[in-house]
């Protein structure tokens, strides 16, 4: 996925910064989206919000939920 992500980054010309949660639920293998679900949000994000940077964050369950999830979720950056 992290090779996905960069060429996106040069694809579009912005910043795609992975949160810490992202990271966590990716490495810890909890990430509930495929590479390809990924980069449809992404390049979907990319294309409302042309020139924006993205963080990509997650939403994910919690205790109270029967089942685990951490999906992707891609937050445009106004600076």
């Amino acid at each position: 996925m992290i090779s996905m992500i960069y060429e996106l980054k040069n694809k579009y010309g912005i910043s795609i910064t992975e949160g810490e949660n992202f990271k966590q639920a990716m490495y810890n293998g909890r990430l509930t989206d495929s590479e390809e679900q990924l980069r449809e949000k992404i390049e979907l994000g990319a294309k409302h919000y042309p020139g924006k940077d993205l963080l990509i964050g997650t939403y994910e369950s919690d205790e109270t939920s029967p089942a685990l999830f951490a999906y992707a979720v891609i937050i445009p950056v106004h600076g």
